[in-house]
């Protein structure tokens, strides 16, 4: 793989609660050198960037919607991603209502995403499950819920709760396959990381931008 191939398998993120302009700046400059796939900031950063990015050929704008706890209540998530989407964001990531989840209320886990999927469509979406907090059976169930709602990507974490593991994606591949796209997020730092996963089946990674930068350097 060249570096550019491995840039557009990257989405660059400063999603912590006490993330900075100047970190955001940081990833503006990393995007005029690798041509990561999507740029992801706090909601309230989008207006910032914008411009930035949108003079970029190949990276896009990413939204997060339920970030990073996915309690929000249904509307709330729509009225999200509907103002997400009118910012000029080209995907959106959410977070899927991991209480209810854990309590067996599957069909409204279910309806939860739909809901958001229709308000986002054509766009992309993206549904978080937060591998870290959930059993091998939860993530099982999770995962097959997301796949039957028919949307982008099944994506294991927030990068808020912990790091993903070949433990949970080889429970997500043994559960839906091939079937749905899968991102990795939380604790890829490294550029074997990112090799081992793609070589297990994952084709898009949320990272940290020092992690991301550092992979890159790693890459030349």
């Amino acid at each position: 793989m060249t570096k550019e191939q491995i840039a557009q398998m990257i989405d660059i993120s400063a999603v912590r609660a006490d993330s900075t302009w100047n970190e955001i700046e940081q990833i503006l400059e990393a995007c005029q050198k690798y041509p990561f796939i999507c740029v992801f900031t706090m909601p309230s950063m989008i207006d910032r960037i914008k411009d930035s990015v949108k003079a970029l050929p190949n990276t896009g704008i990413g939204g997060i919607v339920g970030f990073p706890s996915g309690g929000d209540t249904t509307s709330m998530k729509v009225n999200q991603a509907k103002e997400l989407v009118a910012s000029g964001c080209d995907e959106i990531d959410m977070v899927m209502n991991i209480g209810k989840l854990k309590s067996g209320f599957y069909d409204e886990v279910k309806s939860d995403v739909l809901a958001v999927k229709e308000a986002v469509a054509p766009l992309p979406l993206k549904v978080i499950m937060e591998v870290c907090l959930l059993t091998d059976e939860e993530l099982a169930k999770a995962s097959e819920i997301i796949r039957d709602c028919g949307v982008a990507f099944l994506k294991t974490g927030t990068g808020w709760a912990g790091a993903t593991t070949m433990h949970h994606i080889d429970i997500i591949k043994q559960t839906v396959g091939d079937s749905i796209p899968l991102k990795v997020a939380g604790g890829v730092r490294d550029l074997q990381t990112v090799l081992d996963m793609k070589a297990k089946g994952v084709s898009r990674f949320g990272i940290g931008f020092k992690s991301a930068i550092k992979i890159m350097e790693e890459c030349e």
